[in-house]
């Protein structure tokens, strides 16, 4: 075969494109997958706070009276097993004198600690969530908790019933 010949044959053209294209579309499908996953995880870790934030605000019969309950009733709502979801969950309910100590202490980490008050007080719900990431460069606006691993955080604050 002419040199001439081999720069005109294009038999196999479409598999070397194809070569060059596929990793960044395969990355791109997965990349988006994952992406739907941690919108839904933290939709679903959103809902299990603010049903549990419910049940202390209205001080029912079926509330918390300690972290691991909290944990338990939060695990109970989220779309993973409960063993990965207790290992990956860190919880903190405290009470504030007033909303604008509130929100300071909304940044804060949650530190396990359980107190859900009484009638008439303010109380802050704090969740946080680590969720493993398989391409982390696009995890977007998600916070990254070292280079696998995204961090879903909720909170909910708000004054408790006057409840008997």
């Amino acid at each position: 075969m002419s040199l001439r010949a081999f720069r005109r044959d294009d038999v196999g053209a479409t598999a070397i494109e194809f070569a060059f294209v596929a990793p960044m579309a395969i990355a791109l499908i997965i990349a988006t997958i994952e992406v739907g996953m941690l919108e839904v995880v933290s939709s679903n870790l959103d809902a299990a706070v603010m049903d549990v934030a419910r049940k202390i605000r209205t001080g029912a019969s079926d509330r918390p009276a300690n972290t691991t309950a909290l944990v338990d009733m939060i695990c109970a709502n989220m779309v993973e097993s409960s063993a990965d979801c207790h290992a990956r969950l860190k919880t903190s309910v405290q009470v504030t004198p007033n909303f604008a100590d509130a929100g300071p202490a909304a940044g804060a980490a949650a530190t396990g600690q359980f107190n859900a008050g009484g009638a008439g007080d303010i109380v802050l719900v704090r969740a946080t969530y680590t969720w493993p990431l398989i391409l982390p460069m696009y995890a977007g606006n998600f916070q990254l908790a070292g280079p696998t691993q995204a961090i879903l955080d909720t909170r909910a604050a708000f004054r408790n019933e006057p409840y008997a």
